[in-house]
């Protein structure tokens, strides 16, 4: 898609073997390899249709324009035909997990993660040093569990929320109903906004915190459209 610019006219969902497919002047959107863009929930479709819909016409597009489309084909072509790579590379997160490093000491959101994970029988080792925090016996494996009863809807939401906020341990919270997308945010932004508040203005620091905010909110997003899913 990077590169493209608009071609078509109009957009549509249509209903095609219980699944909702955006299209573009009818025709499906065919995705990086080969397969149809189609979703569970209509929610989610409509919502989809509606970012190729504000592309202006004749201008230029890139994945970046396209985040839920982006998600969703992850979903689609990575994750659905083999989830257990998915959840081995998310578990990779969790080894050093950003929010076990507590210079300032646990604040309340991590405080609000760490008590929903013990529901889990996950009790991670914290620090307030920089040297590599060791996990207990057990921790990976729980973690592990957690991450085995995660959909492919939700595995998609976790590898950008992990790669936004550096942390596993918070984004399953977040997936889990646990953590707000806004406290997320707050954790997320944290370092940022202290550096700023020490240093002052950088432009290039609040372009990175905006974003994160971004991609924080968009997963946040999908995963709500997506579990929207008449039975």
């Amino acid at each position: 898609m990077s590169g493209h610019k608009r071609f078509w006219k109009a957009v549509s969902v249509a209903q095609e073997n219980g699944l909702f497919e955006p299209r573009l002047d009818g025709r499906p959107i065919r995705l990086p390899q080969g397969k149809v863009l189609a979703v569970r929930s209509s929610a989610l479709a409509e919502a989809i249709a509606g970012e190729w819909g504000q592309i202006a016409e004749g201008a230029s597009f890139t994945p970046d324009s396209l985040p839920l489309t982006r998600m969703a084909g992850t979903m689609i072509e990575r994750i659905a035909p083999d989830p257990q790579t998915t959840r081995d590379m998310l578990l990779g997160f969790g080894v050093d997990d950003g929010l076990c490093y507590c210079a300032d000491g646990i604040n309340p959101v991590a405080e609000q993660v760490f008590a929903w994970l013990s529901g889990y029988g996950i009790h991670p080792s914290v620090t307030d040093g920089l040297m590599p925090v060791v996990q207990p016996e057990g921790y990976l494996e729980a973690v592990g569990q957690l991450l085995a009863t995660q959909g492919d809807l939700d595995l998609a939401v976790l590898g950008v929320l992990a790669q936004a906020t550096g942390s596993l341990l918070l984004s399953l919270a977040v997936v889990g109903g646990a953590v707000s997308l806004v406290d997320a945010v707050l954790w997320a932004n944290n370092d940022e906004k202290s550096q700023l508040a020490t240093w002052g203005q950088d432009d290039e620091l609040v372009r990175t915190m905006e974003n994160r905010e971004k991609d924080i909110l968009d997963a946040g997003m999908f995963l709500t459209l997506g579990r929207q899913v008449s039975i």
